[in-house]
């Protein structure tokens, strides 16, 4: 089984260590995009593909900017390079023990399940790991959607159900749910295997879910508008949009900013 381990960084130095030592020996064929990194990010990815097979170092060009484009870089190379099955991974976070073992169970358990969603891991200031086990073990589909369905990083996509879906290069926040609503109008499903395959943490202050505007957010519901335009002959489809478009005004961090109890 062929796995492809998506990871975007730019100037992570402080942080891509860790999520390089958490991949280990397991083996994902991992695919490290540079996102014009000028710190040692670089020279950190670079040293990691030198001293393994399995890694794979990217460069955006310089016309090309942003997370968005970096994991479209790497979409592309996975299925180039005929992946089965492709995950991501922010620098900043790190795989959970075991996350392939998980992986590859997961899949045994749903052989023929289009995305398969997990758990993860959540590492508090302390140091503690906290369990954020939002979903059950099963099937869901676009009536039923599973928590955090909007995450790209809790997932493993079959290839050839991503194969035209790209990441929208002009948002900041909300990326992740447009490709997987773009996903889902193929997939029509998600299963949830529950175990967890990564630990998410919080200590990277240039986190893009740090500097959220209002108009990152108007950005947002703007693509939400447009695909609900570009698939109005798909109400199933359509339905999940307009409940996802209702959640994130009642989201504590739309709230903040445009106001609202």
């Amino acid at each position: 089984m062929k796995i492809g381990l998506i990871i975007p960084y730019k100037n992570a130095a402080e942080w891509l260590p860790r999520c390089l030592n958490s991949i280990g020996s397991q083996p994902f064929e991992v695919y490290l995009v540079n996102d014009h990194s000028v710190d040692d990010s670089h020279v950190i990815a670079t040293e990691c593909a030198l001293s393994s097979d399995n890694v794979l170092p990217l460069w955006l060009g310089p016309d090309q900017h942003g997370a968005s484009i970096a994991r479209n870089e790497g979409i592309i190379e996975a299925i180039e390079q005929e992946c089965d099955y492709i995950t991501f991974l922010d620098a900043d976070d790190e795989l959970a023990p075991k996350a392939y073992e998980i992986m590859i169970k997961g899949i045994e358990y749903f052989p023929e399940s289009p995305i398969i969603q997990f758990n993860h891991l959540r590492q508090r200031s302390d140091g503690t790991l906290t369990s954020r086990c939002y979903n059950r073990t099963g099937d869901y589909n676009l009536n039923r959607l599973p928590g955090l369905w909007v995450l790209c990083w809790n997932k493993l996509y079959k290839t050839e159900y991503i194969e035209s879906a790209r990441f929208r290069s002009q948002l900041r926040h909300g990326e992740d749910e447009l490709f997987n609503l773009e996903a889902l109008s193929v997939a029509r499903r998600i299963s949830n295997y529950d175990k967890s395959t990564v630990i998410h943490h919080n200590d990277n202050p240039n986190s893009l879910s740090k500097q959220t505007t209002a108009e990152d957010l108007i950005l947002e519901q703007q693509a939400l508008l447009g695909f609900l335009k570009d698939y109005n002959d798909d109400p199933e489809l359509c339905d999940a949009v307009r409940r996802r478009m209702i959640e994130l005004w009642n989201n504590p961090v739309y709230k903040k900013l445009f106001g609202g109890t």
